[in-house]
């Protein structure tokens, strides 16, 4: 009886997250990194290639913004997007922190403005604009809530330690990866439970899961596609 209770109980965001972590993804960028396998040069390479995605990450939301009809999804997508902007201090924008650590990695400006993404940097891209501006409210909120933000406040609290042991970095240097930790883990909170609330037939619930299945396809391919480029430096 306890354990009928406990799957009539489950959450969709529940089973979404387990979807995502059911695929067994290990990135293999930050792999290396542990293993100290990775030059200076390489993962200055990494950070130019991140920093393309992280300057369009405010459309990704905008778009989001601009497909939702739930008042209080939008407060939240609003509050998603002012943080981005770094509550409206241009040294605390997203980009301007990324450009920032990679310019302590030895980048110049001149490589930041004018480096050409990756093909798969590219299609990364344009998917999560595909998934944000192109679809449904709700599969756009599965991609970025599960499949971005659910995982990076882990992910880059390790990256942020691992810079800062290998490449003589400070706090204020990695503070792109360090603001994440804090902010994503309540932005992905908060998402979930309005997917929870809004995703509440199974048409729904099925279009969700085909975008975050496509949003990993896409993270995965673009991880590996970095890694592989960066790997030789």
């Amino acid at each position: 009886m306890q354990q009928t209770a406990e799957l009539t109980d489950r959450r969709f965001s529940d089973e979404l997250l387990d979807l995502a972590r059911g695929t067994g993804f290990r990135d293999p960028f930050f792999d290396a990194l542990r293993r100290r396998r990775l030059s200076r040069a390489a993962v200055k390479r990494w950070a130019i290639e991140a920093s393309l995605v992280v300057r369009d990450f405010t459309r990704f939301i905008s778009a989001l913004h601009a497909n939702c009809p739930y008042r209080d999804a939008q407060q939240l997508l609003a509050e998603n997007l002012w943080e981005e902007h770094g509550h409206g201090h241009e040294a605390r924008d997203h980009y301007q922190l990324i450009r920032r650590m990679a310019r302590r990695l030895g980048a110049t400006d001149a490589e930041l403005d004018h480096a050409a993404p990756l093909p798969a940097t590219t299609d990364y891209i344009n998917a999560c604009f595909k998934l944000t501006r192109d679809g449904a409210f709700l599969d756009g909120l599965t991609a970025i809530g599960v499949g971005l933000e659910s995982f990076m406040p882990r992910f880059f609290g390790a990256l942020a330690d691992e810079l800062q042991a290998q490449f003589d970095l400070a706090p204020e240097d990695v503070a792109y990866l360090l603001v994440h930790v804090g902010e994503d883990a309540e932005h992905a909170r908060r998402s979930l439970e309005m997917l929870d609330k809004y995703a509440t037939d199974e048409a729904q619930k099925a279009s969700a899961r085909r975008a975050l299945m496509e949003m990993l396809a896409a993270k995965h391919r673009f991880a590996e596609a970095v890694y592989a480029h960066c790997a030789s430096l």
